[in-house]
């Protein structure tokens, strides 16, 4: 595995419990949303800087074996 994939992998994760958070809202009482959408805005966050990473590698230190 490259640490491009690592990477990108790490991303899906994140992404992965936004989706599921923003399912979990869907069917939440409104008291329960505000919670549901503060988890998805957390995810959110956390996964730009990951994309920013992945933007910002060149080609070599992409494909870094790890």
């Amino acid at each position: 595995m490259t640490y491009r994939e690592k990477i990108q992998e790490l991303s899906k994760k994140v992404e992965s419990i936004y989706d599921d958070a923003e399912w979990l809202r869907d069917v939440a009482t409104l008291e329960e949303k505000k919670y549901w959408n503060e988890v998805r805005r957390i995810f959110y966050d956390a996964d730009q800087p990951l994309r920013k990473l992945d933007n910002s590698l060149s080609q070599s230190r992409a494909g870094m074996v790890l």
